[in-house]
């Protein structure tokens, strides 16, 4: 590794704005790092697809075995705060990288990025023995995963892997993550003019906030957690509201619970607005699903080994967010997300100390190694 290198890698990534479905920029620094080693990688069309302006970049490099190992990183980040800059200002003060705090730093993912990239250098440069490799780089992990869900994953040799990408410290892996499930409740009533016919009129909010009150949201136990935070609806104070849309989410680790719930939000509706006169829809989306990682996996023992060489002490972490190893994982993949060490991400005060970069790299690079 060259600390230097890493370093101006991250700063630069973490310089380029990239919110999720813009990731352009990114991808193409990403290209030119890869075509500067002489090694070919291919863009899919899941940005076509996705509403986006990128695809999943996917680079292969032979190894020294015949199986390989698959580590991804996303591009894309949350939207920073204040709408998007042309350019994040980056500042490392005490060996620890972060913003002007006017914007978010971008360290989730750009340090994945940033360690993946230093890691093709590290195979170019050496003659050590590592794993083959497939890295890919994702797009829209920040708004569920979209780019890691629509990867072709028949295209995927690899059966094993890290996902780069955890705010947790280095030594962490996420083991365990739940099902996410999104839900669009549209209520529709009867329009009418506010004043001169009220009577006429089925008031579409008063008919959402009734459902409101009574549907499941919080943490319902340790395991599921459900929440509604969109609602759109009405457009002038002399209309009787027509149509109301609430957008919520369900997540959990037991499949079978989050079904129970599900189907209390399910039912809320229909029992609530029983001789109202107005109406509801409910649509479900599943965003990604839940996976649980046994200990004996390879990936697991690799780490553990790797963080034994180093003295780390291994944490295995159980999450309730999720991520690109949830539709990977779903789709028989087995990979765990690789704590790098990021701090107080998606806000203003996000940061990164160097040494916990240099540690994940030196971390994934012996989880790569063959030993001999």
């Amino acid at each position: 590794m060259k600390t230097d290198r890493i370093t101006s890698t991250l700063v630069e990534l973490c310089e380029i704005p990239s919110p999720s479905g813009c990731e352009r920029h990114v991808a193409d620094y990403i290209l030119s790092r890869i075509s500067a080693l002489g090694l070919d990688a291919v863009e899919d069309n899941a940005g076509d697809n996705l509403n986006g302006d990128t695809g999943n970049i996917i680079v292969r490099v032979d190894g020294n075995s015949s199986s390989s190992l698959l580590l991804t990183a996303h591009m894309d980040t949350v939207m920073p705060v204040d709408g998007l800059p042309d350019r994040i200002n980056v500042n490392i003060t005490d060996g620890i990288v972060h913003t002007d705090q006017n914007s978010i730093l971008g360290a989730d993912d750009k340090a994945g990025i940033a360690i993946a990239l230093e890691l093709l250098h590290h195979r170019v440069e050496t003659s050590d023995y590592i794993h083959s490799l497939e890295i890919v780089f994702t797009v829209q992990e920040e708004i569920g995963a979209r780019g890691a869900a629509y990867l072709n994953k028949e295209s995927i040799r690899s059966k094993q892997g890290f996902v780069l990408d955890g705010d947790t410290p280095v030594g962490t892996v996420i083991v365990s993550a739940p099902h996410k499930l999104r839900y669009d409740l549209v209520v529709r009533g009867t329009a009418a003019h506010a004043a001169l016919e009220p009577e006429k009129g089925i008031n579409a909010i008063k008919a959402m906030s009734a459902i409101v009150a009574d549907l499941p949201c919080g943490k319902i136990d340790s395991k599921t957690v459900t929440n509604y935070g969109i609602v759109k609806g009405g457009n002038a104070t002399n209309v009787i509201p027509d149509r109301v849309e609430l957008i919520g989410e369900l997540r959990g680790h037991d499949l079978e619970k989050v079904q129970y719930v599900q189907k209390q939000i399910d039912e809320t509706p229909s029992r609530v607005l029983a001789c109202s006169g107005a109406s509801a829809e409910i649509v479900w989306t599943d965003l990604y699903p839940g996976y649980s990682v046994s200990l004996d996996e390879l990936c697991i023992r690799y780490f553990a080994s790797a963080c034994k060489k180093f003295d780390v002490q291994v944490d295995y972490i159980t999450t309730d967010g999720g991520g690109d190893a949830n539709p990977l994982n779903g789709s028989g993949i087995i990979c765990v997300p690789f704590g790098l060490g990021m701090k107080a991400i998606h806000t203003n005060q996000e940061n990164i100390k160097l040494a916990d970069l240099y540690d994940a790299f030196n971390l994934l690079l012996e989880c790569v190694s063959i030993k001999s």
